[in-house]
């Protein structure tokens, strides 16, 4: 597929790739390769390997780099009607992040996300480090827009949407990934950038993308659909063919009991904790991040145990 193509086969939910670890803290690539046949066998065909879900910050960029390649050319090997994104590194220097774009389209990924983790001092600093990956690749990129750091300590800021708009000019970034978490900005983003980039929206998975698919977003990050990808694949279905009271009643049934307890818990270790519970991958997190607790295990394993008899 050509980048225009690719970015037009964004669409509905997208899957981020949970990275499995074993009892030692190694990365337990055999459990990865059947929980991607997981998510295929349950609908998803568009996969996202992503900075946080898929345990960077605990990540020497090597296994990073692992991770990236397991997944696109395994996916795309079994799966070649799939979209593979990949994602840049967490941290370092510009040319590591190129060093991450050609090992991912080497590895037959479609696009790369880039999550901006240095502090902001101006447009031309972040403008510059996109059309430099842009121009020592061939592969779609896709831009992690979330709130960045600034040069006043802890505060943080929003992406601005004309410096958005500039990057969305160059040619090969094809889709943005929007994870402000501010309804607002989200609206604007939306209108303002449906027409070029494929839209990915993320914090608050189906009932996010209920309020801005109206707007022109093409896409949502699935949340209980990680351990449960047909829920997420029929909620879709439903939404198309205009059947929104289905698609409320799947909200109301699965998504919104299993955020009630995870999100107090820790999102991505209370996920963890349910693909666990399901026989997906072990809890086993790598220090210094943290598994829950046995108290908060139960909770995970009581709310899931109700989402899939619902």
């Amino acid at each position: 597929m050509n980048l225009t193509q690719v970015k037009n086969s964004i669409s509905g939910p997208v899957f981020p790739i949970v990275t499995p670890f074993k009892k030692n803290f190694e990365i337990d690539f055999d459990c990865l390769k059947k929980y991607l046949d997981f998510l295929y066998l349950g609908g998803a065909r568009i996969f996202h390997v992503m900075v946080h879900t898929s345990r960077f910050g605990v990540l020497i960029p090597h296994e990073m780099k692992l991770i990236n390649e397991t997944v696109a050319s395994y996916v795309k090997e079994k799966y070649p009607e799939c979209i593979v994104i990949a994602a840049g590194p967490i941290f370092g220097p510009l040319s590591l992040n190129i060093e991450f774009a050609n090992s991912a389209e080497d590895s037959g990924a479609d696009i790369i996300g880039y999550y901006f983790s240095e502090r902001y001092y101006n447009d031309n600093q972040i403008m510059d480090f996109f059309e430099k990956i842009a121009s020592k690749c061939n592969i779609g990129i896709l831009i992690h827009e979330q709130q960045l750091l600034t040069i006043k300590g802890s505060n943080l800021m929003l992406f601005p949407i004309d410096l958005l708009q500039k990057i969305s000019e160059i040619e090969n970034v094809i889709a943005i990934k929007e994870d402000s978490k501010e309804d607002d900005y989200t609206t604007e983003i939306v209108k303002t950038l449906k027409e070029k980039l494929a839209i990915i929206v993320s914090g608050g998975s189906k009932e996010q993308f209920l309020k801005f698919a109206p707007l022109g977003c093409q896409a949502y990050l699935v949340g209980v659909g990680s351990f449960f990808p047909e829920i997420a694949v029929r909620f879709y279905q439903n939404y198309i063919d205009g059947n929104l009271k289905n698609c409320w009643n799947i909200i109301e049934h699965y998504e919104r009991p299993f955020f009630d307890i995870s999100k107090k818990l820790g999102w991505h270790i209370g996920l963890k904790a349910a693909m666990d519970f399901m026989g997906i991958m072990d809890a086993t997190e790598r220090p210094p991040l943290c598994s829950l607790s046995s108290d908060g295990y139960q909770e995970i394993a009581n709310v899931t145990k109700c989402i899939l008899n619902a």
